[in-house]
């Protein structure tokens, strides 16, 4: 406020001025008429002041207001591009919680299906063994079962 004051230092003395002169008795009528005319100077003075400040002011709202609805479309955008990205991010968590259950079913398939081929070796093992002890170790009794399997009579 003390701002204010001082930016009118010359129409705080015109005012000054002007109440010690209304409290003079006796005044002339060109006195009168002087007063007057200074008043209605420094009104129009004051006139022209309040209708820059009141233009700047009005400027200056208009920039603001300018600047605040410029700010509002920025946020709206960006809390648009942030749901955009948040459904993004759920797609790609979905994306590799999938992959993630694919993988543990390959997993479980390539377990199981290793079971089964250390299965198959060890039946085969025992075959070749069984094959290997007959053919060289048991020739006679091998010659015995395979007559026996084809329907041949031994004595």
């Amino acid at each position: 406020m003390s701002q204010d004051k001082h930016a009118f230092v010359e129409e705080t003395a015109f005012l000054e001025e002007a109440r010690s002169k209304i409290e003079v008795v006796g005044l002339s009528p060109e006195a009168w008429r002087e007063a007057y005319a200074k008043v209605i100077d420094n009104y129009e003075r004051l006139l022209k002041v309040v209708e820059v400040l009141t233009h700047q002011a009005t400027q200056l709202e208009n920039k603001l207001e300018k600047a605040r609805a410029q700010l509002e479309l920025q946020k709206k955008a960006l809390s648009t591009e942030v749901e955009g990205l948040e459904k993004q991010i759920q797609i790609q968590q979905k994306e590799v919680h999938k992959k993630a259950q694919e993988r543990d079913i390959l997993y479980d398939r390539m377990g199981k299906t290793r079971m089964m081929l250390i299965v198959v070796f060890a039946v085969l093992l025992v075959v070749v063994s069984f094959m290997v002890y007959y053919l060289f170790v048991d020739t006679a009794r091998m010659i015995e079962l395979v007559k026996q399997i084809h329907g041949i009579e031994t004595k």
